[in-house]
């Protein structure tokens, strides 16, 4: 078995830069696995090595039915240190206290490694997950049944629907067609979310793990007045009130800040920025649209409701189709509701532009994303406006096609990828909490429509074919 001279480089880079980060976390790394049975022995289809940035030490767990297994463990469960598991899942198997799992090259006995620092699931949480991805051979020898292994489930002791709930389960949900086993850095201070502005008086708060050093926690920050920063700076965790919180450090600082302020913070670990979010008072925004919204949905209560039902048809449908258009308009873009009549059933949910004239076809559901032909019909939709524009003689128009699903993003990796490939945004419930946080200042829906277009095309490159593992 073998690994190139450049994968080799970039696992010992990866690691190197995680043991100068990492080192003074206190928290234990875990690996969570999904393996099937063939020829008698098991093999790894995924798994996941996480360094956990929480004080969560997991309970050993383990499933397993005649051709399937996942479990998993913590590092001291399996008495091994990161660098050695990589080293023995290069070897070709690890020991676990539930027997061997086979990791398998590709057929020239080949393994790749390639390094993604700002992953695209941390960017959407607005996080730094750093990720490092060896690729082994294909998943087409223990995946060309999936029926066969879906029922299996179903009818073990633990029920589960499919192999892709029971992956989710086990943090290794979303199978592609290359065993791999992901690294996953995740981020290491984090935002406080329950911090808050009242009046002139802003409490800002980070979240850190146990263990990190508070001289190099720092908190950053931008206050917007009127649509515009009037402030910015740094606060160093020296300066900021302590406490240990559900197993974090949570340090405290309160600012003065003009009325009706909205702040941007960054949490920094060492110079480093590792998540950001936003505080603002409840009671007001610098956004006009979202001001006047909130006139008739004080705190935006309704919409939080229309966003969150998933699984339902007919009306709960529709709230969200109603609820996401509301968002878009906060956000700047003018929207047509097409979906909101039985005329016009048949047509897209809403079609909304940007000030420049792009177009955004949007289809909402409350579902899976291919339920109900929901993403063909979608792509579909998207190429007969894209068509329309080019008859009116607006080429330079662009068009982009989108779904919504009010479920949360691990319930949709099975479709995603399909998705992706056809270049379709996919707006997960978390994607449209955090587009609400945004409607808290002035928008620029031609800037958020832009890095909508920059996500597609990165999210389509990832699925071309992989360079050569030689």
């Amino acid at each position: 078995m073998q690994l190139a001279q450049h994968s080799r480089t970039v696992i010992d880079e990866y690691f190197a830069s995680i043991v100068d980060l990492y080192h003074k976390n206190q928290n234990e790394p875990t690996l969570s696995y999904v393996a099937i049975k063939k020829c008698g022995e098991f093999y790894i289809v995924k798994c996941a090595l996480t360094l956990n940035v929480s004080a969560f030490k997991i309970q050993l767990s383990h499933f397993k039915s005649d051709n399937i297994r996942a479990g998993a463990y913590n590092m001291s469960d399996l008495n091994i240190n990161m660098c050695n598991l990589i080293e023995a899942l290069l070897s070709g198997q690890l020991q676990t206290p539930h027997g061997v799992l086979r990791f398998v090259p590709n057929d020239a006995g080949n393994f790749a490694a390639t390094r993604e620092p700002f992953h695209s699931e941390g960017i959407k949480n607005q996080a730094r997950f750093d990720v490092l991805t060896i690729f082994g051979g294909s998943t087409e020898p223990f995946l060309m049944d999936r029926r066969a292994l879906d029922w299996e489930l179903r009818a073990s002791p633990t029920p589960y629907d499919s192999l892709d709930e029971l992956a989710s389960e086990y943090g290794v949900a979303g199978f592609s067609g290359t065993i791999m086993l992901e690294v996953l850095a995740l981020h290491l201070a984090a935002f406080d979310f329950g911090s808050s502005i009242s009046g002139n008086k802003a409490k800002l708060a980070i979240l850190v793990a146990r263990g990190l050093p508070r001289d190099d926690i720092s908190l950053g920050y931008r206050i917007f007045d009127q649509g515009r920063v009037v402030k910015r700076s740094i606060i160093n965790g020296l300066e900021m009130k302590w406490t240990e919180d559900g197993g974090h450090q949570r340090g405290e600082i309160e600012l003065d800040v003009p009325s009706a302020a909205v702040i941007q913070c960054f949490a920094n670990y060492r110079g480093i920025t590792q998540h950001f979010g936003w505080a603002a008072d409840d009671l007001s925004a610098q956004n006009p649209r979202r001001m006047v919204y909130s006139v008739f949905d004080q705190q935006l209560a309704i919409l939080d409701e229309f966003i969150s039902k998933s699984g339902g048809k007919g009306r709960d449908a529709r709230d969200l189709e109603v609820g996401f258009s509301w968002l878009l308009w906060m956000l700047g873009f003018s929207v047509a509701h097409l979906g909101a009549t039985p005329r016009t059933q048949e047509a897209v949910d809403l079609i909304a532009t940007t000030p420049a004239g792009h177009f955004a076809v949007v289809e909402c559901t409350t579902g899976l994303l291919k339920a109900d032909q929901k993403l063909s019909l979608l792509i579909s939709r998207a190429e007969q406006v894209r068509q329309g524009i080019v008859a009116s003689n607006n080429k330079h128009l662009r068009v982009l096609p989108v779904i919504v699903s009010s479920r949360p993003r691990t319930e949709l990796l099975a479709d995603m990828g399909e998705a992706e490939k056809h270049g379709v945004l996919v707006l997960a419930r978390e994607d449209i909490q955090a587009a609400i946080a945004r409607t808290l200042v002035l928008p620029n829906p031609d800037k958020i429509y832009e890095e909508a277009v920059q996500k597609v095309e990165a999210d389509k490159a990832r699925h071309l074919p992989q360079p050569s593992y030689a």
